[in-house]
């Protein structure tokens, strides 16, 4: 049965809605109501009057003939008719023209250095309605946002640490304006990251060239974050707090952290929010001379202000009206009149804003009326709860009372209980609440009556149990029940972790029978979980749950890991794998020897507890070894894992030498007393090449060394190294069947050292005070060569040379001069080659500025009948040198060797003559023959003058201290024959590489072009007569 037609007061049912128009379209306020009579509309802006009435729609629109400024304001509808006026929310307006973009200035190239930091800034137009920020390119592709490269709420980008790649000429900022529905492009920016190549060698610099991407994390200091309604949002750049409240206030930290360290920011949040309702009063109907109390209440921080209103006018503080009382926001009518019927509002506000409620009071008198229909079935099963309707109408709101047929009120039964709206609560039925239940309506003749049937409740007799199933095996849930023979077939829904299953003709995977149960075929592991059966009625549901766990082998154990490699053992370690619902009980370790063909395959190594995770294993040396591990549990052994990394015995030992010597000394271990062992030295090298040019090759025999250690020694050294080279070791292990696999190669330098000698040393007098010293770099520079010392002085007898020593340090050079030297003294000299080491062996020679001759050249011999005229050609250095004449005479009774004819700068030529005239006298010039040999010898020259008479003998004694032939060995030997025709020719032993130059081995270096001529000048021809004076 419906309510009686009676009028409606206005009830809004579109309201207004805050907006920013940037046209005269935009100018939309929406109000719309019901209501009999058909209410009327008024619009109210800034208090006042705005335009006409309004009929039929209230929805305000723009007049095309309006500025669009005009309209910004705020705005309320009232909607009004006979019963009173409803209002609407309060809302506001804002008018601004569309956004434009001001004309800019191309951005200035912007340069970084990779990992520095940086942002871009957008800065769109202002507008009271906050732009879409996206950031693209000039293909308008979206600028790719990660961990790193990252927008702030104001729309800009931001470069936690620039890359390489990050250069590009258009970053464009595009700012959506969606009510305006405009795009507005700012100009591009270019950045340019210079690539950070250069070598890096301190951590700082390289912090500051990579800056690793800090990871970013949220807490709550006072309590932690709600992961219902807390999101990270922008890779966890933001935190967004869903359904804010009250208890969301607080202190909040975001910390950034990388690998060179972390910052911390704090957020204090406040919460406040706008008014909202706790509490709100209804429409309803009054009869006249009844209290109406109308409830009120909001909440909102700051604390709301609540107002009431009646048809929009406000109830003044001091009401003149006594009838009428507002009390902590709720407003009471007592006594009241048809005048009363109005449309009252409530409304509360604060800064936040403001919300308003329209509440419809009708005073009228109507009969009461029951409105639920008459004789209704109600059906239900046991231990549900029942509600037997009793819908009322009238003014006063009518009273009811339910009553039990044959059993009285049915409020004295504890499980019954009466609602507000005269409906009868029953709760927890059973069969013997099954009865006829009347609704009467008090003080008058009005009632319904209901009848209530009670059924047996659905019931599952045989529920799913949990199983245990072998993979591959079939499984049947049972999921047997009863219902109640009043209703029908019941339906049947199985669920796996909460998600139905669906049977196929199709697959036979789920079988369902009629009594309930499932089948499961071909078991696998994926089909364990939680399984529940839910049996249905129009009335009832119930359900049961059991599960199936699937069972087997366990999973191969992974990740095997070598570790800890020891001599002649190793420490396995692995990882489990799954157990498959079986927990394992052991494992097994097996291994593989690839050395030994009869044990090539797979074997049983050892069996381990479950809880044993890693094993030290023991093994045979001069074998590669493989390992695999198996799991094993109820149900059977796991199939193996991957095999293990090769590991192979190899022999080592521990090292250390010193960096003051050149020796190494070993520390290894032996496999047995059996066995010895052999030291494998390979020399690889200086550390670097001297300046003087590559290292002179080494015999292989030096380069490479076999140093054998017999017995059970346990430590050696290796000796004889060479300073500053690189060195590769090995040791391996032999016995009579050979040599075993060799150690992990040690490499090793060893230290800088003392110089060998220079390779040569020679000299050569550019004049008579000064010596040019040549040398070459030793051939073992032992390191880094940084010059040389040079030593030089006077041999004094009895005094010790090192006094007398003059010191030259010298740089990285093969040649030295010396000068103002004293020419009538032969020099001592020593040079030694330097390292940071130290100094080097001395290399050692005496010379003087004077220069040995050589032999004559172009030797020419005219001989007449009683004279020889011998001529010849100085050698090119010659200087301060005597000749000297030996001849002799061949006879039958053999050679006559004669004293040495002398050619000295003063009295050659009387000399000569006396010489030749003595040899006259003797010669038989028809039966003999004349031989002659033309010397030469050092002429030591000293001042004659200078000489006193008892200082003669030391001039002379200088001056033929060297007059020997045999001192020289260098000559020409001339022969003639009986008439006198020359036979012989040049026969001295001059090198014909070098010219007299004097050098430590006793070999010449090479003419000087530029040597000056001779100081004195010697005859260089010599006439003989062999004739009668």
């Amino acid at each position: 049965m419906s309510p009686p037609d009676i009028k409606q007061a206005p009830k809004i049912t579109a309201q207004p809605v805050s907006h920013t128009a940037f046209s005269l379209d935009d100018v939309n306020l929406a109000c719309e109501a019901s209501g009999d009579p058909v209410p009327s509309f008024r619009w109210v802006k800034d208090g006042e009057e705005f335009r006409r009435e309004l009929f039929e729609s209230g929805t305000l629109t723009a007049d095309d003939k309006e500025e669009l400024r005009s309209y910004q304001g705020s705005y309320r509808c009232y909607v009004a008719n006979e019963l009173g006026t409803a209002v609407s929310d309060l809302v506001h307006l804002i008018t601004e023209p569309i956004p434009t973009l001001a004309k800019e200035k191309r951005q200035k190239r912007r340069s970084f250095e990779e990992g520095e930091t940086t942002v871009l800034y957008c800065n769109p137009p202002k507008s009271s309605v906050t732009p879409k920020i996206h950031w693209m390119d000039m293909q308008l592709r979206h600028i790719p946002l990660n961990e790193r490269v990252t927008t702030s709420l104001d729309g800009n980008l931001y470069f936690a640490n620039l890359l390489d790649s990050d250069s590009r000429e258009d970053y464009t900022c595009n700012a959506h304006y969606i009510n305006a529905s405009v795009i507005l492009p700012k100009e591009p920016i270019a950045i340019s990251v210079t690539p950070c190549n250069r070598p890096v060698k301190a951590v700082t610099a390289l912090c500051l060239c990579l800056s690793p991407t800090p990871e970013v994390r949220w807490e709550r200091m006072d309590s932690p974050l709600s992961p219902a309604r807390v999101r990270m949002l922008n890779y966890e750049h933001w935190l967004q707090i869903e359904s804010v409240s009250e208890g969301d206030d607080g202190e909040y930290t975001c910390t950034a952290q990388n690998s060179q360290g972390s910052v911390k920011h704090h957020y204090a949040v406040t919460v406040e929010a706008a008014p909202y309702w706790t509490r709100r009063p209804e429409d309803q109907l009054y009869a006249p001379g009844e209290t109406v109390r109308l409830d009120c209440q909001a909440e909102g921080i700051p604390t709301p202000n609540i107002t009431w209103s009646i048809n929009g006018v406000p109830i003044a503080g001091t009401d003149s009206d006594a009838r009428r009382h507002v009390s902590s926001g709720t407003l009471i009518l007592t006594d009241v009149q048809y005048s009363d019927t109005a449309v009252y509002q409530c409304e509360a506000t604060n800064k936040h804003g403001n919300i308003l409620v329209n509440t419809h009071v009708h005073v009228v008198e109507l009969p009461p009326q029951i409105l639920t229909a008459d004789g209704l079935m109600y059906k239900a099963t046991e231990g549900q709860a029942v509600l037997l309707r009793c819908r009322t109408f009238g003014s006063p709101q009518p009273k009811v009372d339910w009553e039990i047929f044959e059993f009285g009120p049915a409020l004295a039964n504890a499980k019954m209980s009466q609602t507000s709206d005269g409906n009868l609560q029953i709760s927890d039925v059973s069969e013997d609440d099954s009865n006829i239940y009347t609704c009467s309506v008090r003080h008058s003749n009005r009632s319904i009556s209901a009848e209530l049937e009670v059924l047996n409740r659905t019931k599952i007799v045989d529920p799913p149990q949990d199983l245990r199933v072998l993979r591959g095996d079939d499984a049947v849930l049972q999921c047997k029940y009863t219902v109640d023979h009043k209703l029908k077939q019941p339906t049947i829904q199985w669920k796996k972790d909460k998600h139905k299953i669906t049977s196929s003709a199709n697959d036979d995977k789920y079988t369902e029978y009629l009594d309930g149960s499932l089948k499961i075929t071909d078991i696998r592991m994926e089909d364990s979980g939680i399984y529940s059966c839910e049996i249905s009625t129009k009335l009832d549901s119930v359900s049961a749950t059991g599960s199936i766990t699937v069972q087997d082998k366990p999973g191969s154990p992974h990740s095997l890991e070598l570790s800890e490699r020891k001599e002649r053992r190793v420490t396995l370690s692995w990882m489990p794998g799954a157990q498959n619902n079986s927990p394992v009980s052991e494992y097994v370790i097996e291994k593989k020897e690839e050395q030994n063909p009869e044990k090539g395959h797979w074997e049983e190594y050892r069996r381990v507890p479950q809880d044993i995770r890693h094993l030290e294993i023991h093994l045979q040396p001069y074998s590669t070894y493989h390992f695999r591990v198996r799991a094993v549990n109820g149900i059977g052994i796991s199939e193996p894992s991957p095999p293990s990394d090769s590991y192979r015995w190899v022999f080592t030992f521990n090292q250390n030498f010193t960096s003051t010597s050149t020796s190494l000394h070993l520390l290894f271990f032996a496999l047995s007393l059996s066995l010895s062992l052999e030291i494998h030295l390979r020399k690889k090298g200086p550390r670097t090449h001297s300046r003087r040019g590559l290292p002179m090759q080494e015999p292989a025999a030096d380069r490479n060394r076999v140093i054998v250690v017999h017995g059970n020694k346990v430590e050696t050294a290796v000796s004889d190294l060479q300073f500053y080279s690189n060195y590769t070791l090995t040791v391996a292990p032999f016995n009579s069947k050979g040599e075993g696999p060799h150690s992990k190669a040690y490499h090793f330098s060893t230290p800088e050292g003392a110089p060998g000698p220079v390779s040569f040393l020679t000299f050569e007098s550019p004049s008579e005070t000064e010596i040019t010293l040549r040398w070459e770099a030793p051939d073992k520079p032992n390191g880094v060569l940084t010059g040389y010392l040079l030593q030089y002085n006077e041999p004094v007898p009895g005094i010790s040379s090192a006094q007398l020593m003059e010191s030259i340090n010298l740089p990285l050079v093969t040649e030295f001069t010396l000068k103002s030297l004293n020419p009538r003294i032969q020099y001592h000299f020593k040079l030694r080659a330097l390292t940071t080491a130290g100094e080097g062996e001395p290399i050692e020679m005496e010379g003087a500025t004077l220069l040995d001759g050589e032999p004559p050249s172009a030797i020419n011999i005219e001989a007449g009948q009683t004279s020889v005229n011998v001529s010849w050609v100085p050698g090119e250095r010659q200087r301060n040198f005597a000749f000297s004449f030996r001849y002799l005479k061949k006879s039958g009774e053999g050679l006559i060797n004669f004293d040495p004819l002398s050619l000295n700068p003063e009295g050659m030529k009387h000399s000569v003559f006396s010489l030749c005239h003595s040899i006259i006298t003797d010669v038989d010039h028809h039966h003999q023959t004349l031989a002659m040999k033309v010397c030469f010898h050092k002429l030591y020259l000293y001042d004659n003058e200078k000489c006193s008479i008892s200082q003669q003998s030391v001039c002379e004694s200088k001056r033929s201290s060297n007059d020997s032939l045999a001192d020289y060995g260098d000559s020409v030997d001339i022969q003639f024959n009986e008439d006198g025709s020359f036979i012989g020719q040049y026969s001295g032993r001059k090198d014909p590489n070098s010219h007299g130059t004097h050098g430590s081995s006793g070999t010449t270096s090479p003419i000087n072009p530029n040597m000056p001529p001779p100081s004195i000048s010697f005859p260089t021809s010599v006439t003989g007569f062999l004739g009668p004076n």
